[in-house]
């Protein structure tokens, strides 16, 4: 009695298919979108300890040469300056600090340049403008601004 039999399904149909591969397709979208966010979180955690260390080998090199950053760094605006230029600030910050500053050469993790505007010691009021280190980037959220304090200022 052939009639009686149930032929038994090998495999999965299309529909079965088609659920687990939107599903799969799902969980691969979240994790991507969270991921980037993580990524941008990394890139302001890593700018912010860079322009930290800036700020510590700035008030050091001030510190050990009794000069002002003007007279160490010898750039005057490093913003404004080609790349050869800016690693040379870097080496002279990091010489006259005696800190290891070599990472920073490459700039901030977006591949723009540190700013670092030696400004106290300009114009004919020596103490009307204060040193400044940022970004040369604008619109990055999270980014802690670095305060370097005066040096031959009362």
């Amino acid at each position: 009695m052939n009639g009686g039999t149930l032929k038994q399904r090998n495999g999965f149909t299309i529909v079965e298919l088609l659920i687990v591969i939107v599903v799969i397709g799902i969980l691969a979208a979240i994790t991507i979108v969270a991921y980037n966010g993580v990524q941008e979180r990394a890139r302001v955690s890593s700018a912010n300890s860079d322009l930290a260390l800036l700020n510590k080998a700035i008030q050091v090199a001030r510190l050990n040469t009794n000069k002002n950053l003007l007279t160490i760094t010898g750039s005057n605006c490093t913003r404004c300056f080609d790349q050869a230029r800016y690693e040379l600030t870097i080496d002279n910050l990091a010489a006259a600090s005696n800190m290891s500053l070599e990472r920073l050469k490459g700039g901030d993790p977006w591949g723009n340049k540190y700013a670092l505007d030696e400004n106290e010691g300009e114009g004919a009021s020596p103490c009307a403008n204060r040193d400044s280190l940022g970004l040369t980037t604008s619109g990055k959220t999270g980014i802690i601004a670095q305060t370097i304090p005066f040096y031959n200022c009362p």
